[in-house]
């Protein structure tokens, strides 16, 4: 029988801790579906609609200005109708594959058997980690008090007549009800999954630390040309989901300046560029851990694959060139040479393996991923029939 980690069943990352499984609870108890489509509907009752309710009884859902009407605001559609939507999916996305990445530690071989323990131990503490009861009350308070005091008004220190405004302009003392359920309850639902999200990324990242400090059975001749573990790149790209996110409320944004106050796409360069740079640090920097690893693994493989290489070219010259071959054996259609050229090819393989787990294919597909969301911005500066002259052009 093979000997394998006691607690594979606790290995994951999508679903858990103390307020997840609450809102199971009361889904199951009003007899309600838990699926995505159920959450995300759920979601949009408890904030988007409510604010569009309180914003017309009150004259914001359509205002004197466009700064002043809910309905005109393109940055709140892409944090509730594409930001929320896409951290609820990514546990059908991002959470299997993180999954299937942690258990290929094991299916591999990569983990050997005397390391099962410190394995168990790892998933043991990631499974501590993401049902910490303290860690979610530290994210709700960080969700709550954030909605309420980093806003541009605080952060810039100007008056912003705005329907997220709790004030009504010109009327200090009157107090907007759609402005408070967007900084009291909107807004926190919506920053408490994004920083549930990254403590998962924080506890999955400490996993793949945990696992990095094993003596790992490396493979440096893989055809993946990162010891075996390039599968830790191709579940990392599914991280693409949160960067297309942040990527469309940042869009959403532009887009409002560019449309109401006729601001120049120049100037959102520069902060994409950070965007893009941002998103490969968080979702590609944590495979970095593996890189010590990688190196030693590399240079131990090729000295003695050179040590290897060595004694087959010294016995083949000692064989073929110095006459040691036996009398009836023939130089035409012998193995020795194919061998010869086999091993020289390996060699070559293992001198190009890269010492990080990910390929640049994975980091441009990120970077693609990221940049989608920009991609309708340019139909507002552009007119839609130089854009179609120009497809024209490139595809006839």
């Amino acid at each position: 029988m093979d000997v394998v980690p006691h607690n594979l069943d606790e290995l994951y990352f999508e679903r858990g801790g103390p307020l997840q499984r609450l809102a199971q609870r009361l889904f199951a108890h009003c007899g309600a579906s838990h699926s995505l489509g159920t959450r995300i509907v759920g979601f949009l009752a408890i904030t988007w609609l409510p604010l569009v309710v309180l914003a017309a009884l009150e004259g914001r859902a359509l205002g004197a200005s466009p700064q002043e009407s809910l309905l005109l605001d393109f940055g709140t559609y892409a944090r509730f109708f594409l930001g929320v939507p896409l951290l609820l999916a990514a546990e059908q996305i991002v959470g299997p594959h993180l999954r299937s990445a942690g258990l290929q530690f094991v299916q591999g071989g990569f983990v050997r058997q005397d390391d099962y323990p410190a394995f168990d131990q790892a998933i043991a503490r990631a499974a501590k980690w993401r049902e910490s009861v303290w860690a979610e009350i530290i994210i709700l308070a960080l969700a709550v008090t954030g909605a309420w005091l980093f806003t541009p008004e605080t952060l810039t220190g100007d008056v912003i007549a705005s329907w997220r405004s709790p004030n009504f302009p010109g009327a200090p003392l009157s107090i907007s009800f759609a402005a408070l359920w967007y900084r009291l309850v909107a807004v926190p639902i919506l920053q408490f999954f994004w920083y549930r999200w990254l403590w998962r990324l924080l506890v999955w990242a400490n996993f793949l630390w945990s696992v990095s400090r094993l003596n790992l059975n490396l493979v440096c001749t893989h055809a993946d040309q990162a010891g075996g573990l390039g599968f830790l790149g191709v579940a990392h790209t599914s991280l693409g989901v949160f960067a297309f996110a942040m990527s469309s409320v940042l869009s959403a944004e532009a887009a409002f300046l560019i449309v109401f106050q006729k601001a120049d796409i120049a100037t959102f360069q520069v902060p994409y560029v950070v965007v893009v740079v941002i998103v490969e640090l968080m979702f590609l920097g944590p495979l970095l851990i593996f890189t010590p690893t990688l190196i030693r693994t590399r240079l131990a493989w090729v000295r003695e694959y050179g040590l290897l290489v060595t004694r087959y070219n010294r016995a083949f010259h000692e064989k073929w060139i110095m006459g040691q071959a036996a009398a009836d054996e023939r130089l035409l259609g012998t193995a020795d040479i194919q061998s010869l050229a086999d091993l020289g090819s390996s060699f070559e393989y293992l001198r190009a393996m890269k010492v990080v787990p990910f390929s640049l294919r994975a980091a441009r597909q990120l970077a693609l991923v990221t940049s989608l969301p920009s991609l309708p911005l340019i139909l507002l500066v552009v007119p839609i029939n130089q854009i179609l002259q120009l497809l024209t052009k490139v595809v006839f």
